[in-house]
């Protein structure tokens, strides 16, 4: 399960109680310090808003965005969140009846966050001048929608930059690796069309939408021998452990035991987008069925429905 120390509450904690505690007692500027931080957390979800806003406009629709007051992930609303998703990330997939995603579409995609900047800048810009406010927190948000705006979306190295610039200058990966992911988060599309369509060794994601469509594909004609017993490869290897962790939830959903290697499976994946093993790992460790009633209770666990019907399913069969 997630510890509370590695999730966005501690960091919630720090900014909110911790710093105006420590200007109380020890003179410190803990609220200025809490007031710069929150005007930074907030121009890191304008951001990834922006973003959002062009994923909209390009037809797209929204995986997950996170902040630091939690993740809005499948249609459902996570406030208990790993700590690294505190500092903005989002997602978003084209479904394939609207066509395959494109150069544009990713480009545009990725420019979002940088052109939501650029417009923050502007306006508050405009603010100043209006009002002549002279005021450091405005300042300070200037600065940082201009310093996140440049380092995320013209830095050729790193984040949506890197992505924009290889897309730029003919390098498509970047391409297939969406299309790929398109297949999975796109629930109108049949296992078997992922199977028939997709070549399953074109890049890193195309491999594991392959697995996961090959294992839905059984899960619904109810060979669920196949597939527990059936050994798919992933040279990524999250990827491999993720597809597995399915594989032997479904072998316990059979009736059979998994041993202590096989569990801690569980454990290995319990990351990311996918904490949810965290709890399903705690559930084989002491056969607690309540940690599997509240799951069910929610139902809302991972990040595309495919998996999420997956991971249900499972949990059904088991209790």
């Amino acid at each position: 399960m997630m510890n509370f120390f590695s999730s966005n509450l501690i960091v919630i904690l720090i900014i909110y109680l911790v710093l105006p505690l420590a200007d109380l007692f020890f003179d410190l500027n803990g609220i200025l310090i809490a007031l710069l931080i929150t005007v930074w957390m907030a121009t890191v979800i304008f951001h990834e808003l922006g973003h959002c806003f062009i994923a909209k406009c390009r037809g797209m629709r929204i995986a997950f965005i996170s902040g630091l007051l939690g993740m809005y992930m499948n249609g459902r609303y996570f406030f208990k969140i790993p700590m690294y998703f505190s500092f903005g990330a989002m997602l978003a997939y084209k479904p394939l009846r609207k066509g395959h995603i494109t150069k544009h579409d990713i480009i545009w995609l990725n420019s979002g966050g940088f052109i939501f900047n650029l417009i923050s800048v502007l306006v508050l810009l405009l603010i100043d001048q209006l009002f002549s406010l002279d005021s450091y927190i405005l300042n300070f948000a200037i600065r940082m929608n201009i310093i996140i705006g440049v380092v995320t979306g013209l830095n050729p190295f790193a984040a949506d930059g890197k992505s924009i610039w290889n897309l730029l200058r003919g390098k498509n990966d970047e391409l297939k690796f969406y299309d790929s992911m398109n297949y999975i988060y796109d629930s109108e599309v049949s296992s078997t069309r992922i199977l028939e369509e997709l070549d399953r060794d074109r890049d890193i994601i195309s491999t594991y939408a392959s697995n996961i469509a090959w294992v839905e594909r059984h899960v619904d004609s109810n060979e669920i021998t196949q597939v527990y017993q059936t050994e798919l490869h992933d040279s990524e290897t999250l990827n491999y452990k993720l597809i597995k962790a399915f594989q032997l939830l479904y072998k316990a959903a059979d009736g059979h035991q998994i041993d202590d290697k096989e569990v801690e499976i569980f454990n290995e994946v319990n990351t990311s987008l996918y904490v949810v093993f965290g709890q399903v790992y705690q559930y084989f460790k002491t056969g607690d069925e309540t940690i599997l009633d509240n799951l069910l209770r929610k139902r809302i666990w991972l990040p595309s429905q495919r998996e999420n019907k997956l991971l249900i399913n499972a949990i059904q069969r088991i209790i």
